[in-house]
């Protein structure tokens, strides 16, 4: 079982540090002279690009992956689900963007589908920062952790993650609003999305794994 969880794990952490290379090569180097004017002004917006069925079967994926985590207890297993939900919804209800075709499953527009979007976006990276910040820290019941212990060191990785995540996005949504500078949105997702890559290749086992 543990060792199950651990590729489950694993695996989202390549999903999240692939996503946003992926997403710029794609764009970049197949169909970018096809692409909509600021589709590379953060990942979402990549839904209107030539590469968007990549950016949408991984991020579908990651929420699949997470809807499927067990966790250790309800809290683990509601943080994944709500993550999961978000993750999906997000790729079902694309953000708006100007100049760009309206292209959804329900051909909804753009105005409805980008408020459903950042009310998933911010289920998705809430329910990984508390998830990451607050569970993955804990240990059994009565154990206790040594200074200096690799428990001990992926517990600051875990909460240095939790609040890199937490300050990329903000500074990153924070940053086009009060400096202009129109790619701060996806420079932000792509620091939180590698900092969610980091906790969870740590969680599997393959960054600080017990000796």
């Amino acid at each position: 079982m543990n060792k199950d969880q651990n590729v489950l794990r694993n695996t989202l952490g390549v999903l999240g540090f692939l996503l946003p290379i992926l997403t710029l090569f794609f764009n970049i180097v197949f169909g970018g002279a096809y692409n909509p004017p600021g589709v590379l002004t953060s990942i979402s917006a990549t839904h209107y690009s030539s590469g968007y069925l990549l950016f949408e079967g991984l991020v579908f994926g990651v929420g699949l992956f997470l809807i499927c985590y067990r966790g250790y207890d309800v809290k683990d297993r509601v943080s994944t689900i709500l993550a999961g939900s978000g993750a999906i919804a997000l790729t079902l209800f694309p953000c708006a963007l100007d100049g760009a075709e309206t292209r959804n499953f329900l051909m909804l527009s753009q105005g409805v589908t980008n408020t459903i979007h950042l009310a998933s976006a911010g289920l998705f990276f809430g329910s990984l920062i508390f998830l990451i910040g607050l569970q993955f820290v804990k240990t059994g019941e009565g154990n206790t952790i040594s200074p200096k212990s690799r428990k001990w060191r992926r517990n600051i990785l875990y909460r240095t993650c939790a609040v890199i995540m937490f300050a990329a996005l903000a500074i990153g949504f924070g940053g086009k609003a009060a400096f202009g500078w129109r790619y701060s949105v996806i420079a932000g997702e792509g620091i939180g999305l590698w900092a969610f890559s980091l906790s969870w290749l740590t969680k599997g086992g393959l960054v600080l794994p017990d000796v």
